[in-house]
């Protein structure tokens, strides 16, 4: 991620996609935003206001692009999962899914900011992480039944640390296979090594 640039005012961010629209902060103006995880005596942030928030943040972002998308928010296990379904949102997903970790990466940072707390959220296009981690787990096997029948440890391609997980859980199965991650980010991956 690149450098981050903070103005010392306290001046609404007007501008978005190259025209002047309003971002709504959910604060009156000069009102102190809450402690977050309720620590000023709030009740603390439930996964359902997470969504929910999320759920207007990448409808809100859905509308501004133009793009012709349903936008549907649930919460499984304590993570709230913002789900996007329609036609031609390939640009939400891009390059082996980049748009979408970027998508994922500024609606936490967007809902972060607003419910002032942390945020456990997943980010999904047309089933595009479900496909991607079906996919992943199979190459993940594929990989390391190779690596047991030669004995060498394969390198596998940069991953983010979610697909990551889904490489490392699928080779956990495997007798006589095991796997771990080496590199820093963005370039991190994962070995594959044969026993």
């Amino acid at each position: 991620m690149s450098e981050r640039s903070r103005s010392g005012d306290d001046e609404p961010v007007t501008e978005a996609l190259g025209e002047d629209v309003p971002m709504e902060t959910g604060l009156e103006e000069g009102a102190e935003p809450p402690a977050p995880d309720g620590r000023d005596g709030s009740p603390p942030v439930t996964p359902e206001e997470v969504a929910d928030t999320a759920q207007e943040f990448v409808s809100g972002l859905v509308t501004a692009l133009g793009l012709d998308g349903r936008v549907e928010a649930t919460v499984d296990e304590g993570r709230a999962i913002v789900d996007v379904q329609g036609e031609d949102l390939g640009v939400l997903i891009g390059r082996r899914g980049q748009a979408l970790d970027a998508l994922q990466e500024l609606t936490r940072t967007a809902v972060q900011r607003r419910v002032r707390s942390h945020a456990r959220l997943l980010v999904d296009v047309e089933g595009y992480r479900a496909r991607r981690r079906t996919s992943l787990a199979e190459y993940a096997r594929e990989m390391a039944n190779r690596a047991k029948e030669r004995g060498t440890e394969i390198e596998l391609e940069p991953m983010n640390a979610y697909e990551r997980k889904v490489v490392h859980d699928a080779i956990a199965d495997i007798d006589g296979a095991s796997s771990f991650s080496e590199g820093e980010e963005p370039e991190r991956k994962v070995i594959v090594r044969g026993e």
